[in-house]
């Protein structure tokens, strides 16, 4: 195909190369960009460029006083917890990700958990009413490079459907 060939063609095909941009893009773009950042709950670190491991939690280290701490349990230990997944506890974190289409075209991923930011970014954090300490960074929500190519993929996938030769 020339080059005059595939522009008449996008041409040809322009309201709804639009239309998919303006108002299905975002839909599948916001289930892929949530399904892939709940994974990274799975997978405890955040994947771009490859996994970035999140640092381990205390309740986890046998040696620490922490080692197996369970807020609910009357006597603050409970086996599971010494093995739990860093930040999956009760999955709040991860199920609260979502997005929301605020234009066409525009897809923005969302937590409405207040504590979210302080997990994604790191921080001064408090706990239980004691004084604050420093939250390691436990990053679930940004840029990633293989979120980009899914993305991409996926649009590559689409537009062919679309322009069809």
């Amino acid at each position: 195909m020339t080059d005059e060939q595939f522009i008449k063609l996008l041409q040809q095909n322009a309201a709804e190369i639009r239309d998919f941009i303006d108002n299905t893009f975002p839909y599948l773009a916001g289930d892929i960009a949530v399904n892939h950042f709940k994974e990274n709950f799975e997978k405890e670190g955040f994947v771009d460029n490859g996994l970035h491991p999140w640092d381990d939690v205390v309740r986890r280290d046998s040696a620490s006083p922490w080692y197996g701490f369970e807020p609910t349990n009357k006597n603050r230990y409970s086996p599971t917890r010494a093995t739990d997944p860093i930040l999956k506890n009760t999955n709040e974190l991860a199920d609260a990700t979502d997005y929301e289409v605020r234009s066409p075209g525009e897809v923005v991923i969302v937590n409405d958990k207040p504590y979210a930011q302080i997990h994604n970014e790191g921080g001064q954090a408090y706990i239980f009413g004691k004084t604050p300490f420093t939250m390691k960074k436990r990053q679930f929500i940004g840029d990633s490079a293989e979120l980009d190519e899914k993305e991409i993929n996926m649009l590559t996938d689409e537009l062919d459907k679309i322009i069809k030769p």
